[in-house]
Order: structure tokens, then C-alpha cells, then sequence
């Protein structure tokens, strides 16, 4: 990504929460937030963004005025749209779409928040906190708000978390589960791969009669998880932990 700056250049960037991306300029922070809008929270906004504005970017007023805000509760799109007025790096048109893409998620129903909030602690690695958030989602008087496919989504991405947090047995039921009300081959793939991973064998061979899965489909999936396994014993560690060895397995099939 380049991104043309006019204005001065940090030595020390700003590291985004979550994500860790450097920034270097007010402008390539505008183009982060115009291009991320999806995934910002109310806590994204920090302190230290207008200490490094000020410091790094020599941008006085703007971070006077971003640090007074933050003292005031505002809501995100407020600290977005002060952001981007910031500099020229967007025109007004173009601030103005974003705006009603923010309207748009303002608007939406607090379940739907809610899961966004899940999945963006998911999408940024946070995932003891994206847990949290999906049992509340799942257990909660919310879940009752969702469609058998979107409850589906909520347990493969716990299922996601659980794999990283917790243990594969309720990541596996997870993917399970999500594949019962969803019909999503993403959740069945992920289940069946977890099987090979834990080397049962026979019980993949059991469950693919049982669930129905054409032979096309495991065959798939038995060659993804050996050019896995492939790609990742093809880097040496100079100890090999099972835990942090299975769970690269997994990213080499997401």
C-alpha cells in the first residue's frame, strides 16, 4: 500500500490497536480508518493518538482537539470525521459516504453491533475476548434475534476462538454444531479437518458416511490436510510445541 503524504512524515509510527500496522502520517492514518471502518470499535481511539499526532506529525490543533474529545465520550463517527477533516487527503463527497456507511452501522440492530463487535476481536487475533463476546451472543437473550444460518456463523467463529483459547474438543463441537444449523461446507470442512489433525482417522471415515459428505469432498479435504502438514514441517523449530504445531495447521487452512 502507498499512500501519498503531504504532510510531515513520523519518525516513530503509531501502531494501531489490534491490527499492530504501522502509521507513519496523518494521511495514511486516514486511509486506515477509511478502508477499516468496519472493524473500528469505541475503544479503538487512544490517548496516545494525539500524543503521537502532536509529537510525530506536528499536527497541534488536531490533537488539542482529538484529546479534548476523547475527554468527552464521543461517539466513533465524530472521531472519525474529525480525523479525516484533518487534512486533504479525502474530499468532502467522499467523507460524506462514509459517513452514511456509519450511520448505516449506527443504525443497526444491538445484536448486530454486538456480533460485529465479536467478529472484529476476532478478525484482529483478540480471541479470549471475541469468546466473550460470542457466548454472550450464543447463551444470551440475543440469540433468539438471529436466523438458523446466522446462529450457525456465531458457533463456527467461536469455534475459531475456542481452537486458539481454549481446547480443539469445543472447537470441533462448535464447528459441528455450526454445520447442523448453517449447511455451510467452511463449517464442515473445519470439523473434519480438526479430526485429522487430532488423528482420528477412523472417526473421519465414520463421520463422512454419517453426515453424508460425497467422497469428492473428504478427498478435499485429506489432500489440503497433507499439503498442510507438508508446508508446516517444512519449517524447523528448535522445539516443537504441539499446541503452537496444530494451530499452525489450522492457519494453513483458513
Amino acid at each position: 500500500m502507498f499512500v501519498l503524504c503531504e504532510g510531515n512524515v513520523a519518525r516513530k509510527p503509531y501502531i494501531m490497536p489490534y491490527t499492530n500496522q504501522k502509521i507513519y502520517s496523518l494521511e495514511e492514518l486516514c486511509y486506515y480508518l477509511y478502508h477499516n471502518i468496519y472493524t473500528l470499535t469505541e475503544d479503538f481511539f487512544q490517548p496516545a493518538l494525539a500524543d503521537w499526532l502532536r509529537e510525530e506529525t506536528n499536527h497541534e490543533k488536531l490533537a488539542n482537539k482529538v484529546n479534548k474529545m476523547m475527554s468527552e465520550n464521543p461517539t466513533l463517527k465524530d472521531m472519525v470525521v474529525t480525523i479525516l477533516c484533518g487534512c486533504d487527503y479525502y474530499r468532502e463527497n467522499e467523507i460524506r459516504e462514509i459517513i452514511k456507511v456509519m450511520d448505516g452501522i449506527a443504525n443497526l440492530p444491538v445484536h448486530k453491533k454486538k456480533k460485529m463487535k465479536a467478529d472484529n476481536y476476532l478478525r484482529s487475533g483478540r480471541y479470549a475476548k471475541s469468546l466473550v463476546e460470542y457466548r454472550k451472543l450464543l447463551h444470551g437473550s440475543f440469540s433468539m434475534n438471529f436466523t438458523p444460518e446466522e446462529y450457525g456463523d456465531l458457533l463456527h467463529n467461536q469455534g475459531i476462538a475456542h481452537f486458539y483459547v481454549s481446547s480443539f474438543a469445543e472447537a470441533k463441537r462448535d464447528f459441528k454444531d455450526a454445520f447442523a444449523r448453517s449447511n455451510k461446507k467452511s463449517s464442515l470442512r473445519h470439523y473434519l479437518w480438526l479430526l485429522l489433525l487430532e488423528g482420528k482417522e477412523d472417526e473421519f471415515e465414520q463421520e463422512i458416511v454419517t453426515m453424508g459428505v460425497d467422497e469428492a469432498e473428504a478427498e478435499s479435504v485429506r489432500m489440503r490436510f497433507k499439503e498442510a502438514v507438508l508446508s508446516v514441517d517444512s519449517v524447523e523449530y528448535e522445539v516443537k510445541d504441539v499446541s503452537a504445531y496444530k494451530k499452525q495447521l489450522l492457519q494453513a487452512y483458513r
